[in-house]
């Protein structure tokens, strides 16, 4: 009982965090199926906004810097637009292009950076040095996402991709495959930045699909200590397709350029019952 009550402050207590900041629009991969068949394709899309699983758009390809995926064996593998009908493309959903083979698959998306001030005249995607004129209302930003998705082909949980450590800007690394955890289980995470620890601790908030599809509303948080390391421990409540979110701000090293880096990171997955 004491459990249970424990499992219901926790939830109401992550939920009015997040009803209660805002936070700026993220993307995230939705990926068709998380568990595939072998032999199957992996087909995905990147939703975009607030309230997982859908957002309320999709993440727009010229924004993509980067998209890969780690095979089981660690060989980066480049997907395509889905090709929907004799040279007809998706525009909006990617997938694998060559047969997989059984094992753990880890799709990663690196956005393109940009600057963000906010101005008397409104947003502006620009360095300081191009802000003369405006009247510059806190901090420049530079802002920058990084996602993360781990697809379990044939039901089998092999090879390392899914703890793969990329050195993004900010950057969520499972000690775990969630591809082994059942409901209740517990899934540490790393957070780190630059592929190093931080110096602080971090909030990281996870919710599951079916908890809610309210704007910045969570399902858990656990804190990413620094005194462990940066990791956190994520209970998992439900069976289904979970998201983690991370987001934290790191001061920028050119002062005249702008104020700080503005990261945030997702990473999705499914937990079988």
């Amino acid at each position: 009982m004491k459990k249970i009550i424990s499992s219901g402050l926790l939830i109401i207590s992550a939920t009015f965090v997040f009803m209660t900041q805002a936070w700026a629009c993220h993307p995230w991969i939705n990926v068709n199926n998380y568990k595939p068949k072998s032999n199957n394709t992996i087909r995905f899309h990147m939703a975009y906004g607030h309230n997982f699983p859908f957002g309320h758009s999709f993440y727009d390809n010229d924004k993509v810097e980067k998209l890969f995926m780690l095979t089981p064996e660690g060989n980066n593998e480049n997907p395509s637009l889905r090709l929907l009908e004799k040279e007809k493309y998706s525009q909006i959903q990617y997938e694998s292009k060559n047969s997989l083979m059984d094992g753990t698959y880890l799709i990663v998306m690196e956005s393109k950076g940009n600057f963000i001030a906010k101005t008397d005249k409104g947003y502006q995607h620009k360095p300081k040095k191009e802000l003369k004129g405006f009247d510059v209302k806190g901090n420049v930003k530079f802002s920058q996402n990084f996602c993360k998705a781990i697809v379990n082909v044939g039901g089998k949980n092999s090879g390392d991709s899914y703890g793969k450590v990329l050195g993004h800007g900010l950057e969520i690394v499972p000690l775990k495959d969630p591809g082994q955890l059942r409901t209740n289980d517990i899934l540490p995470v790393r957070v780190l930045h630059n592929g190093e620890g931080i110096d602080e601790s971090v909030m990281v908030y996870a919710t599951y699909m079916g908890f809610s599809n309210e704007t910045d509303v969570f399902a858990y948080t656990a804190w990413a200590s620094s005194s462990k390391g940066g990791v956190a421990e994520i209970r998992v409540l439900e069976p289904g397709i979970w998201m983690l979110f991370v987001n934290h701000k790191f001061t920028y090293p050119d002062s005249e350029t702008a104020d700080e880096f503005s990261y945030q990171a997702t990473l999705t997955f499914e937990v079988k019952p």
